[in-house]
């Protein structure tokens, strides 16, 4: 079975960013947002094959899609076939669920709701089942709202319908939930996670896995850690 971990926050507040102490020689970023990094160097790079122009995986380490069922067999494929692939990212799922609800925005009908949460619960349920080795990280954007008691929380964003966030319950697919913070310090911004809940949002890990509520924003040391935990558990 393999890892995960749910990375939540605004955009602009290190989500990506986090991702370049990662090695990419054995990370794969799906990228549903269809932009570039946010962070410098040329090191991810979408490789076709000059004879039949068609997707070079062996040399691919970065690959834009709103499909849901193309990051499904992405995922298939780095799992079975990409065995040097440690990590896996897609940046964000909240993107991957925007684009299929605009596609089928001007359908009438509930039945485009029920077909976008169908789309992500199945690419959610699918992470487990993948490489033992692999480790998933999942980004999304995250939205605030008030409960029945009138407090304001902050969840997983659930693009157009409800139906994912009233029946699914992302954030408890995943044992860890992290969220985004930026401080200013000195007038300069610093980027961290936040590794447990404040009473106000949905982040957890486990109970001894991180030894500060606020933790660097770097993913390397964050797939590490959780390593290091389960492997001790």
């Amino acid at each position: 079975m393999a890892n995960k971990v749910l990375i939540l926050g605004e955009p602009g507040t290190g989500k990506t960013r986090s991702l370049k102490t990662l090695d990419p020689k054995s990370t794969f970023i799906i990228c549903p947002d269809e932009k570039e990094l946010s962070f410098r160097g040329k090191d991810y790079q979408t490789i076709f094959k000059e004879d039949t122009k068609k997707l070079d995986l062996q040399k691919t380490n970065f690959y834009e899609t709103t499909s849901p069922k193309l990051v499904l067999d992405l995922l298939k494929i780095i799992s079975d076939s990409m065995p040097h692939i440690k990590v896996v990212v897609i940046d964000t799922i909240t993107s991957l669920q925007i684009a299929e609800f605009m596609d089928k925005v001007k359908e009438k009908g509930f039945d485009k709701y029920t077909d976008m949460a169908l789309d992500t619960y199945v690419i959610l349920k699918s992470l487990r089942k993948l490489r033992d080795d692999l480790t998933i990280v999942v980004m999304a954007h995250v939205e605030n709202n008030y409960d029945s008691d009138g407090v304001l929380r902050t969840s997983f964003k659930v693009p157009g319908g409800k139906l994912i966030g009233e029946k699914i319950k992302v954030e408890g697919m995943f044992t860890t939930v992290l969220f985004t913070e930026v401080i200013m310090e000195q007038g300069v911004p610093k980027y961290y996670f936040i590794t447990q809940n404040n009473g106000k949002n949905t982040c957890k890990s486990p109970e001894g896995m991180f030894d500060d509520i606020r933790i660097p924003n770097d993913m390397d040391f964050v797939i590490t850690t959780m390593k290091e935990y389960h492997n001790n558990y």
